[in-house]
């Protein structure tokens, strides 16, 4: 354990780790709530007894906040500027570029830039990106996760589980994917655009735009 922790000082477990590699693998560049929200969205029902709405998703977030540290330690994660609401936004380095790649199981030719410098101007669009993304996805909580607690809460976190089945999971999706009108897939040409979200389903690939 004291081995573990001087690796990661604060803490952090490698599940925690990997859910951040493969958000941001996909989302390129994102606030801690919403790697949250995809990977453990049974935490957006904990901590409801806490009396402010800072305090609530402060705790909420803590374990990823934690393991979004230890990245950073490691080289893999860098602070990307602030939303306009102040909130912290995280992106790769190129380093955890190819982690992410391992963790998603991508070659890394296929997983685009880093998006460094995409939050200095409070990364309006790709936080819009996230938003939809995250809608299409629904992810589902985990009622196992929430015995203790209090009976509104496991009512509102039942009505999630039983609400229609979202589409894939993060890992079938891919954010700014070059459309070559002219050029290649990893080289684009003049005139070529980037869809903002693509699903890939059953070896079938949806484009879509927003």
């Amino acid at each position: 354990m004291a081995g573990k922790r001087k690796t990661n000082p604060a803490g952090s477990t490698n599940n925690l780790r990997g859910d951040v590699l493969r958000v941001l693998g996909v989302l390129k560049v994102a606030t801690v709530e919403q790697i949250q929200q995809i990977s453990a969205p049974h935490m957006s029902y904990r901590h409801t007894d806490k009396d402010k709405p800072s305090q609530r998703k402060q705790a909420r977030t803590a374990s990823h906040l934690g393991a979004l540290s230890d990245l950073r330690k490691h080289g893999l994660v860098e602070n990307g500027g602030k939303t306009s609401g102040g909130d912290t936004l995280r992106n790769l380095t190129p380093m955890g570029l190819k982690a992410a790649s391992y963790e998603l199981g991508r070659p890394v030719g296929e997983m685009g830039g880093p998006a460094r410098g995409a939050g200095r101007s409070g990364a309006s669009h790709p936080i819009a990106v996230n938003d939809t993304l995250l809608a299409l996805l629904r992810p589902k909580p985990d009622l196992t996760e929430l015995d203790s607690e209090p009976t509104d809460v496991l009512a509102a976190a039942q009505d999630a589980v039983d609400a229609p089945a979202g589409l894939g999971t993060i890992a079938s999706y891919a954010t700014e994917v070059p459309l070559p009108a002219t050029g290649t897939w990893s080289n684009l040409g003049k005139g070529g655009a980037r869809a903002d979200i693509v699903l890939t389903t059953l070896g079938v690939i949806d484009v879509g735009a927003c």
